[in-house]
């Protein structure tokens, strides 16, 4: 099996991009991404997660090629909601390990403001169940919202030690050029936010954005870049009325026990981590799910000082490109390690969290140096 390398990366900054396509987004990173690798692509790896509901737009992968040029290159379209980016990492990674092909780009894409807001909404509770969920009113938002008065409850927390999450992603976002947000944010401007669904203000949830991300992946060193030491991916089948709690992100915690086992790295030597914190109870149990912190805790943890968590400013600051997300996070993560976009972080290791819905199912990328 062979090894495989983060040789190129390209981000497109998240916002509202009104006077571009979706493939426009897709097209310009991947360009982008191929002359910062200096290689050659044999295959498209592409994951989005509204593409189809929101922009209308099937083959999305093949349009974005002819754009660029590129003829006959195999597509392989992935969707796993909001997790679909870690899954295309995964899907692309183990190509490579077998030898399929020596050199992959994987693209993530979505662009939710083609849309209205309420719109927007109905498209993200796809991830729910339609028929027992959806169908009901219930909203990945309300789902968090009961999450977090629940974890606030048991642990004995207030919400101002919740709101502390949207002050430390504003402060590393600051610093991100490619964020949605690049302003720091006052405590007090978080906790008299206005209420969304109680316990949970406007600070607690990620904006929505368009944004694009592309990296190129290859089993043979081309130029320095970190190595994906292991990928892993677990689901969680059981609905949330029978889960034993709530508190907890079950997906992730096998995951990541898998993935950081296979790459023989324990929690203690992750120098940075950018998890999937959507809503910002998410960000929280995300740092428990993968050992960094004990459960119940991750806020007292941030009570007492700043963490090595998305230096991206993660969904809060940097925005929440849903599907694109985890192919972000993976160039966000190798950039952080080696210095280049953000400051070099101390330490040789570091790992993404991808989730698709509310903890259905979710991948750990473990990458070093």
């Amino acid at each position: 099996m062979k090894d495989v390398y983060v040789v190129g990366g390209a981000l497109h900054p998240a916002g509202r991009h009104y006077d571009k396509n979706i493939d426009d987004l897709a097209a310009a990173v991947l360009d982008k991404a191929i002359a910062d690798a200096q290689a050659d692509i044999e295959a498209l790896f592409l994951a989005s997660s509204t593409a189809e509901l929101g922009n209308k737009q099937q083959l999305l992968g093949v349009y974005v090629l002819e754009s660029l040029g590129l003829d006959k290159i195999p597509v392989f379209r992935i969707e796993n909601g909001d997790g679909s980016g870690g899954a295309a990492v995964v899907a692309a990674y183990h190509a490579l390990r077998a030898g399929e092909y020596n050199c992959v780009a994987v693209v993530g894409v979505d662009k939710p403001n083609d849309v209205l807001s309420n719109q927007q909404q109905d498209i993200y509770a796809t991830t729910l169940d339609t028929h027992f969920e959806r169908y009901f009113g219930f909203t990945p938002l309300s789902y968090a919202a009961l999450m977090a008065k629940m974890y606030l409850k048991k642990y004995e927390y207030k919400y101002e030690d919740l709101a502390r999450w949207a002050v430390l992603m504003h402060a590393h976002g600051a610093g991100n050029p490619y964020a949605y947000f690049r302003r720091p944010v006052k405590l007090e401007d978080a906790v008299n936010s206005e209420v969304v669904s109680e316990p949970l203000r406007l600070y607690d949830v990620g904006p929505l954005a368009d944004g694009a991300a592309a990296a190129v992946l290859c089993n043979n060193k081309k130029k320095d870049g970190p190595r994906i030491l292991s990928v892993t991916t677990s689901t969680n089948a059981v609905g949330f009325n029978a889960r034993n709690e709530y508190d907890v992100l079950y997906s992730l915690e096998e995951a990541a026990r898998s993935a950081l086992k296979k790459a023989g790295v324990t929690p203690r030597d992750i120098a940075a981590a950018e998890v999937h914190d959507s809503f910002s109870i998410f960000g929280a149990l995300a740092l428990e799910g993968l050992g960094i912190v004990k459960r119940g805790g991750a806020l007292a943890a941030l009570r007492e000082g700043d963490l090595p968590v998305n230096l991206s400013g993660g969904f809060k600051a940097r925005g929440n490109i849903l599907g694109a997300t985890g192919v972000y996070q993976v160039v966000e993560l190798a950039w952080q390690l080696m210095g280049r976009e953000f400051k070099r972080v101390e330490g040789n290791y570091g790992v993404v969290h991808s989730m698709g819905g509310v903890d259905r199912v979710s991948t750990v990328i473990v990458v070093g140096l």
